[in-house]
């Protein structure tokens, strides 16, 4: 059955109780010792994105794994630019065609989990889908963005991977920061994208959690 993200069971409510288990009401103000729940700004990146990840699946997004062409990442490496931030400037005008401030968020890595060593930089992400047929839309608009396919650059092998998002739970965001802190002298620190839009959304959403949009806890 379907884990509905919001039903955080309390467990056994009395000594008597053994099966009585009820659920936790919203908003949580306080955690298990009493304190206030943190501050918007002070969740890690890993549960910032896991919220952002529960949002959008109350719709629906489309997941895309692409890579940077090498012509574009060489260019961008040796000219010492932010890889990230050329990416996400290029996706977030691609993505505006399809819909303004459309809901995105991608990490640049160059690691390879298989061989276990740097590999060409590539791109893993999610965008949310609005009508159904927008999902290849969006794998297209990253392709782009990653300059495959552009201005005259073939197509690389095995360059472009898309799905709907399938993948309830915590798996997701494990898999798009496995590799964030890994070394790589082509990447600054910053390596995560998440737009305006589903920032603001995710912040919100904390806020309906926690209350803190309708009573202060500070």
């Amino acid at each position: 059955m379907p884990v509905e993200p919001l039903s955080v069971y309390m467990g056994i409510v009395g000594p008597k109780a053994k099966f009585n288990n009820v659920l936790a009401p919203f908003p949580k103000r306080t955690q298990d010792n009493g304190r206030a729940m943190p501050h918007w700004n002070d969740l890690t990146l890993w549960l910032k994105v896991q919220l952002a990840v529960m949002l959008m699946d109350e719709w629906s997004f489309q997941t895309f794994s692409i890579h940077i062409h090498p012509d574009l990442e060489s260019k961008w490496v040796n000219e010492g630019r932010d890889v990230r931030a050329q990416v996400r400037d290029r996706l977030r005008k691609e993505l505006a065609s399809i819909r303004p401030d459309l809901e995105h968020f991608f990490v640049v890595e160059g690691w390879s989990k298989l061989t276990k060593a740097p590999t060409r930089l590539h791109i893993h992400g999610a965008a949310l889908i609005d009508p159904d047929e927008d999902g290849e839309r969006i794998v297209d608009a990253a392709m782009r963005a990653a300059g495959q396919g552009q201005r005259g650059r073939p197509v690389t092998p095995r360059a472009r991977h898309g799905a709907l998002f399938t993948r309830a739970g915590p798996r997701y965001a494990n898999y798009l920061l496995k590799s964030v802190r890994k070394a790589d002298p082509r990447l600054v620190e910053k390596r995560f994208t998440m737009s305006r839009s589903i920032v603001d959304a995710t912040r919100d959403f904390w806020h309906q959690i926690t209350g803190r949009n309708l009573v202060s806890i500070d």
